[in-house]
């Protein structure tokens, strides 16, 4: 099926070399290709007579070795049907919403793919395809694809928080993707920011985490009780059949209708998420914060979007260190969705750029 039509570079147009971009959802995946300057030349599916591109979502295979032969033969055939040579390419980048442990280059455990759990995807990826190709967590990518062409373009380090169900983080510090010794860095989500002992319960299983207050399924809980205690229009919209997920979305509207409650529980929000952005800032002193994801409250296009922004920079102002706020950038990204497939195929760039220093250097 496909999604909303965009104009993208022509290859012809394109500073070569290429890269390609492989972003991975728990239903979707989004595949697309970029040039050397980070400018997209196509993603998804191109039409028989080549000229109409269209952006689509490609569905995610539950088997993952059905799904790295669906992404090479997506792949050879994007490169036949926009007249791109194999040797054009110079790798493939790979995000996926988990971990892989580096010694055994094995994925971890995907919450959303299950099956996909131990299983060596870049290693048999790369067979498929020929070519290179760099995994990263889906948050790394994204977070390198505002810092190569995005929000964050310029910055030398950023941290991305994803604000959804749960909330994700990437970090680039001086162009490279932190992710651990164990592949867990950025997750940013489980700082504590309440160790008492009836702190709010995370998914992961632990109190007092980040997201279990301002992920949106913490955001819908303290709604759900601040509801029953206080007038609000938001418990008019509540019915036994809405989703917790969907609460976070009711707050939003009720609060550009001017909803007081709605509006004190998206500056709370804000005030839990300048919390944990403080901690990473006291830890690894970013220059830049962005603020992505689902649950933005319409973004900078909102006044409560605005809101919210201009109250996670008061929290942090008010328990950093001067010369960390002074200097700090706290924006929103503006890649979109398009983030994920950018990061992974910059990701992919810069593993090839460092190589090809490295064996100049050496020779």
């Amino acid at each position: 099926m496909r999604q909303n039509q965009r104009i993208l570079l022509a290859a012809s147009d394109a500073a070569k070399p290429f890269f390609v971009g492989v972003d991975v959802g728990g239903t979707s995946m989004k595949i697309g290709l970029v040039d050397d300057l980070g400018r997209s030349v196509h993603v998804g599916e191109v039409d028989s007579d080549g000229t109409h591109r269209s952006f689509v979502a490609i569905k995610t295979e539950a088997d993952p070795h059905g799904a790295t032969q669906l992404i090479a033969e997506s792949i050879r055939t994007m490169f036949n049907r926009l007249g791109i040579k194999e040797s054009q390419c110079c790798g493939v980048g790979f995000g996926v919403p988990g971990t892989m442990d580096q010694k055994t280059m094995c994925l971890r455990e995907l919450p959303n793919l299950r099956g996909w759990n131990g299983f060596p995807v870049a290693i048999e990826l790369a067979g498929n395809v020929g070519m290179p190709v760099t995994f990263s967590n889906d948050a790394n990518a994204a977070a390198y694809g505002e810092y190569w062409v995005g929000s964050a373009a310029g910055h030398p380090s950023v941290a991305l928080l994803t604000l959804g169900t749960g909330i994700g983080c990437g970090i680039i510090l001086d162009g490279r993707s932190v992710n651990g010794y164990n592949g867990y860095g950025g997750e940013c989500g489980h700082i504590i920011i309440d160790n008492s002992k009836d702190a709010m319960l995370c998914g992961c299983g632990v109190r007092g985490h980040l997201e279990a207050y301002a992920g949106a399924l913490g955001v819908a809980r303290r709604t759900l009780q601040l509801t029953n205690y206080h007038k609000s229009s938001i418990r008019n919209h509540i019915t036994p059949e809405t989703r917790l997920s969907d609460i976070s979305r009711i707050v939003y509207n009720e609060a550009e209708k001017g909803d007081a409650l709605a509006i004190e529980i998206i500056v709370e929000t804000a005030n839990y998420i300048a919390l944990g952005i403080t901690s990473i800032l006291h830890t690894i002193d970013p220059a830049c914060i962005l603020l992505g994801g689902a649950m933005t409250f319409g973004g900078k296009k909102s006044a409560v979007g605005k809101l919210f922004l201009q109250s996670v920079t008061d929290g942090v102002e008010k328990h950093t260190f001067k010369a960390i706020a002074d200097n700090l950038v706290i924006d929103f990204p503006v890649l979109g969705s398009d983030a994920g497939y950018i990061g992974a195929a910059g990701l992919a760039r810069k593993e090839y750029t460092d190589n090809k220093k490295q064996s100049q250097y050496t020779k």
